[in-house]
């Protein structure tokens, strides 16, 4: 295992940030190739439809991203601390609306996240640019292997299990009928 020094994982992890994950997110929504005898020779990187800004501090271990897919725009939270993911979804709710009656709707998601190494909690708060709207914000944990920011393997698994988390969730709740976006926000 080689030894990092500060400067350079925080190089590592910025630009897992903001480079890595925000092209990875770009294929959140794709065009499907129509059924064929022989595979597309599109590649993928021609076929993303989802819409990815981002908010980053260099030198920070998070990055927060509206990803604008499916007719809807998801807030998306992640945190690299070297070796621990946190990715925090928030859903704006009203009354009665909270985590208790959304979490229900998710469970086959969160089944599915849990067996790729994903430890899923559910909590109520308030957007924290506008104290006014609720939110319920979905906690996703993964600890990583010690030597994740060398290698490259192991950065493909979790930032396409990352990727295919944050479709499957915006695909539930599109077929649950729950908003993601703040409706002023698509």
């Amino acid at each position: 295992m080689t030894r990092l020094t500060i400067a350079e994982a925080q190089s590592r992890v910025s630009h897992l940030l903001t480079r890595d994950i925000v092209e990875d997110l770009r294929a959140v929504e794709y065009e499907t190739p129509p059924l064929a005898n022989a595979p597309s020779d599109r590649p993928l990187s021609d076929l993303r439809r989802a819409d990815i800004t981002f908010s980053h501090a260099p030198g920070s271990p998070d990055c927060l991203y509206r990803i604008g897919a499916f007719g809807d725009s998801l807030l998306m939270r992640l945190q690299l601390n070297v070796w621990r993911f946190v990715a925090i979804y928030q859903v704006p709710v009203s009354d009665p609306i909270d985590s208790k009656t959304i979490a229900p709707h998710f469970e086959r998601w969160a089944i599915g996240a849990g067996h790729a190494g994903w430890t899923i909690g559910w909590r109520d708060g308030v957007d924290p640019w506008d104290h006014d709207l609720r939110v319920v914000e979905t906690y996703c944990y993964a600890m990583l292997p010690e030597d994740f920011l060398d290698e490259p393997l192991t950065q493909l698994y979790w930032r396409t299990d990352l990727l295919q988390m944050t479709r499957a969730f915006m695909l539930e709740a599109r077929r649950m009928g729950i908003r993601l976006s703040a409706p002023d926000t698509v």
